[in-house]
């Protein structure tokens, strides 16, 4: 085991592994660069003939990077090619040293980086192609702060959500007991900084497109990748003729024909009652407190699964969302609190997110077989691959169970915290019981 350690639980090592999985990942973008479409897309919709009806479907802070690279860069589409990915590749490596920080007093940071740095290699192309990593870095930078910088946090989701709008649902979290001070201070500052953010944009460039996201959203159908499209999918392997598939005025591949109206209302209602279940979780901390930033963490990945299983759209790069969170959880340190109470508990906890770790890395590689390279047997030559057809199948079959997995991490979590404060509340009241006792038996010295 010791030299184990010394060949992996390294910086040294850490680093260069990080540097090969990349340069890997660099040969896969070379050999396929078939993705940048969507990064042409984010160079013309800044420097487009009509750059004002471009990327509308992105809230505006989402746009930013790609607007201080055109700046940079000017207009020159094959330099900006290079300068995105190399961007990408510079907040991959800032993710990673905070992953590392603090890696004397915490072991795990060493569990957190090795997943990292598996995940940007098996997640392929999109990885490095597509503007999601921002989003789901700052909520994941957002979750590190929230053991000493809570504040801090709540405003970095907030401007997570202005880039993405998914994050604004993870406020939730935030909400603590009504009498609790810092609870409130939480909220405004997710608020505040919500507030000045958008402000920025309606000066900038409109109340138009501000709300232009929204009513995008409103506005598509069901993707051929969706959890809901799984079933069509996988029976028009069988019947293509059955269901029509192709790209869609949203922008993305959709699936039509016999039952996709009612998937589409499925997706809808599950999509309700996972944001029930945000509020329902808010409402309950409101009530009864108890909020922790472990459990808080564990609420922000459990709401990140069930925004992607019950989403019209589940694109490949939307595993991103979840990894950067997961990372931030598993480099947690180990609660002695746990260990020394609950033993059993806390390891069942580390198992669940090591599990869900496998999982992520799994999901990313298949997300990876079926797009770009195998992405034409799902909509266009149907019936002639079933391979691709079965890896975006078992691919949208472990997300629900990642899913599972997660809710049952969360309970863990909330159950321990609940021991924790019992604990708390019945040491307190030993002490006030003692000091309480104190003058009594100095009276009968007396």
């Amino acid at each position: 085991m010791p030299v184990l350690r010394r060949l992996f639980a390294t910086i040294p090592a850490i680093w260069t592994a990080w540097v090969i999985a990349r340069i890997m990942l660099g040969l896969i973008i070379f050999r396929d660069h078939s993705p940048r479409g969507d990064v042409a897309y984010y160079f013309y919709g800044i420097l487009g003939n009509e750059p004002t009806t471009m990327m509308t479907e992105y809230p505006h802070a989402g746009t930013w990077p790609v607007e201080i690279l055109t700046a940079l860069i000017g207009d020159h589409i094959d330099a900006f090619y290079i300068a995105f990915v190399l961007m990408c590749m510079l907040v991959d490596a800032l993710f990673l040293a905070l992953v590392l920080s603090n890696h004397h007093a915490n072991p795990r940071v060493w569990l957190a980086g090795w997943f990292w740095i598996f995940f940007g290699t098996l997640t392929g192309q999109v990885f490095y192609m597509r503007l999601d990593i921002f989003p789901a870095l700052t909520v994941a930078a957002a979750a590190a702060c929230l053991v000493k910088w809570p504040n801090i946090a709540s405003a970095l989701l907030a401007f997570a959500t202005t880039m993405k709008l998914w994050p604004g649902v993870l406020a939730a979290g935030l909400v603590g007991r009504l009498s609790n001070r810092k609870s409130w201070l939480r909220l405004l500052s997710f608020f505040t900084a919500l507030v000045a953010l958008c402000a920025i944009t309606v000066v900038t460039s409109g109340w138009q497109r501000l709300l232009s996201p929204l009513t995008y959203q409103s506005d598509r159908g069901l993707q051929i990748e969706s959890v809901f499209a799984t079933p069509f999918v996988y029976q028009a392997f069988y019947e293509p003729t059955r269901w029509e598939m192709g790209y869609a005025e949203s922008k993305s591949f959709e699936i039509s024909g016999p039952g996709v109206d009612q998937a589409i209302g499925w997706s809808t209602y599950s999509m309700a009652a996972a944001i029930a279940f945000a509020l329902a979780w808010a409402l309950w901390r409101f009530l009864a407190g108890g909020w922790n930033p472990r459990s808080t963490i564990a609420f922000f990945g459990v709401m990140i699964l069930l925004l992607i299983i019950t989403n019209k759209v589940f694109s490949p790069q939307y595993i991103v969302w979840f990894a950067p969170l997961l990372a931030v959880a598993l480099r947690q340190p180990e609660m002695s609190e746990h260990q020394l109470k609950h033993p059993r508990t806390h390891r069942a906890i580390f198992i669940l997110m090591v599990s869900l770790a496998v999982l992520t890395l799994v999901t990313a590689a298949l997300g990876s077989y079926v797009y770009p390279s195998n992405y034409n047997f799902i909509w266009s030559q149907v019936g002639v691959e079933f391979a691709p057809v079965a890896a975006l199948a078992l691919r949208n079959l472990l997300i629900v169970i990642m899913t599972v997995l997660a809710l049952c991490w969360l309970a863990l979590e909330a159950r321990c915290e609940a021991w924790c404060e019992a604990r708390a509340q019945s040491e307190q009241s030993t002490a006030q019981q003692h000091l309480a006792e104190a003058p009594v038996a100095m009276d009968a010295r007396d």
